[in-house]
């Protein structure tokens, strides 16, 4: 059997989620779910403690339950460590990867139950934004690991896209990869040469996509109703109302894709409002949005500029967020380009797939070599793929200079992966039997200017101390290496002389071995559909 066809790409998204595989002919295809869509919403419905719905049923309990649906849930990650309703109606307490394992149990289950793959899904690779840290990487993974996957891999969605550009050109180009999504926007830099993907540069903002366009015209709505109805209802105090109009929002963002006006007619608690908005209305209320994206991909433009890359071949917009007309107009004039709506909604799976198989047959290939398998691998059908990926944040360590804690930064972002940083210091006190490590994370980018900056403009990530083998007289030299492999996570090492200090980050929020089993056994408790 070939294995390399028994893997599978996961976009796991804020707003939407999609599964695709790499079928018999070569081609990425995506698994449709149980109510026959190609994207899946991604959405948690609580009925109770061990019932869980995920999709489009879930979603659209939002309106009237609002406090037992979470949704969002990919803006929590790495950010919060809890996401607890706590309600006296429905208490609950779920983090944010076991409220992602629920989606990723979804995609899998309806994928298994209509396909007609010899074998259930175990092998994926997911995908995340570009600017995820180490943090919010190791949490997708573990939100894998939860649901009963084996993650070969986490890969940034721009790159995912730009794989599923890349292996229908034979020809070599610079090109930017512009991906709003429903609640993530990432820009990103990439050389493509037929398989080969380079990642020059990235950016991104983790809490800016398609919901903040809903948002903005669901608070219109709001102000058009109370005026209507010389109400004053709030947001913050009518979550139900808050849900409602989001919904609506993003059903009227959709028809103003295709049509220049729309019309919403909404009711709430016996009054009801009617309202017209027209595209130009609704891309006036969402103009600060798209600056934002801009800023962004000017910036990321300007970090490929300075290691040399000039010239852009062509703008690919990704990302359902991505068809509202006002991207493309505003991007086109921005960077004088015909930019391309390429396949929104499922390049980003399909590349995941595309490139879960290649890392596959490189893994059955290192097996057969090595002596782990007597099975040599067929040649793999089409086109290899390699990525050369880049780190989208700032990695530093503590240090004391002049009696002040600062941080010395030692990768910088967006330098090629894999990469390491090895760096000197000397033991502090006389008879030091342990080595404190702080790690700190950033989003610094000049390596002259910000080698050595405040603590308090970082992110500490993790703290611990390394137990040395005797006592070491002051001044004793210390070497550090940081290392960031391919998937774009941290890992530590430390030499004190002959003694190897070889260090896992404990980053809180981070489960060990010990909670992923326990977080595990509460998810394969409940039922999912």
């Amino acid at each position: 059997m070939d294995n390399t066809r028994s893997v599978y790409g996961i976009d796991l998204g804020t707003t939407y989620s999609c599964i695709a595989q790499v079928d018999k002919f070569d081609q990425a295809i995506v698994l449709r779910n149980f109510e026959g869509d190609a994207t899946t919403p991604s959405a948690v419905y609580f009925e109770d403690m061990d019932h869980v719905v995920v999709g489009k049923e879930a979603k659209g309990m939002l309106a009237t339950e609002p406090t037992k649906t979470a949704v969002f849930i990919k803006r929590h990650i790495g950010v919060d460590d809890s996401f607890d309703k706590n309600t006296n109606e429905f208490p609950y307490h779920y983090d944010p990867t076991e409220i992602s394992a629920f989606i990723l149990k979804k995609l899998v289950k309806d994928a298994n139950d209509l396909g007609d793959n010899p074998e259930p899904i175990k092998d994926v690779v997911i995908t995340c934004p570009a600017y995820f840290g180490t943090k919010e990487r190791m949490q997708t993974k573990q939100a894998g690991e939860i649901a009963g996957l084996n993650v070969l891999s986490i890969i940034n969605e721009p790159t995912a896209a730009a794989i599923s550009y890349g292996v229908k050109t034979d020809q070599k180009k610079t090109v930017l990869v512009y991906d709003l999504g429903g609640g993530t926007f990432d820009v990103t830099l990439i050389n493509v040469n037929g398989g080969a993907i380079k990642v020059i540069a990235t950016g991104g903002d983790h809490h800016l996509g398609g919901v903040d366009w809903d948002t903005a015209l669901a608070e219109y709505m709001l102000a058009a109703f109370n005026e209507q109805n010389n109400t004053s209802y709030s947001f913050e105090d009518r979550l139900d109302l808050k849900y409602e109009l989001l919904l609506l929002a993003e059903d009227k963002k959709k028809v103003l894709t295709a049509k220049q006006t729309a019309k919403a007619t909404y009711q709430y608690e016996g009054n009801s409002a009617r309202i017209e908005i027209s595209r130009e209305l609704f891309n006036s209320l969402t103009e600060r949005k798209l600056d934002e994206t801009i800023d962004a991909t000017k910036k990321v433009i300007a970090i490929a500029k300075e290691k040399g890359y000039n010239n852009i071949d062509e703008i690919l917009l990704v990302g359902g967020s991505s068809r509202m007309p006002q991207i493309k107009e505003r991007v086109d004039k921005e960077f004088n380009c015909d930019a391309k709506l390429t396949d929104p909604d499922e390049c980003v799976a399909k590349g995941a797939a595309i490139y879960a198989m290649n890392a596959a047959y490189s893994q059955a290939v290192r097996d057969y070599e090595e002596g782990e398998s007597d099975d040599k691998p067929a040649p793999l059908r089409g086109d290899r793929t390699t990525v050369v990926n880049v780190t989208s944040k700032t990695y530093g360590t503590d240090v004391i200079i002049e009696g002040q804690s600062m941080v010395q930064n030692l990768i910088f972002a967006n330098s090629s992966l894999p990469t390491k940083r090895i760096e000197t210091f000397t033991t502090s006190i006389p008879n030091q039997r342990g080595v404190s490590v702080k790690v700190f994370e950033s989003d610094f980018t000049n390596m002259e200017t910000e080698s050595i900056v405040e603590e308090r403009f970082c992110t500490l990530i993790d703290d611990h101390t390394l137990k040395l083998s005797k006592d070491w007289p002051q001044g004793t030299q210390i070497s550090v290496t940081y290392q960031i492999d391919q998937e774009g996570i941290l890992h530590g090492l430390a030499y004190v002389e002959n003694d190897k200090l070889e260090f896992d980050l404990k980053i809180t929020g981070v489960k060990c071995e010990e909670e992923l089993r326990k977080s595990k056994a509460i998810i394969d408790k409940a039922s999912v559909e």
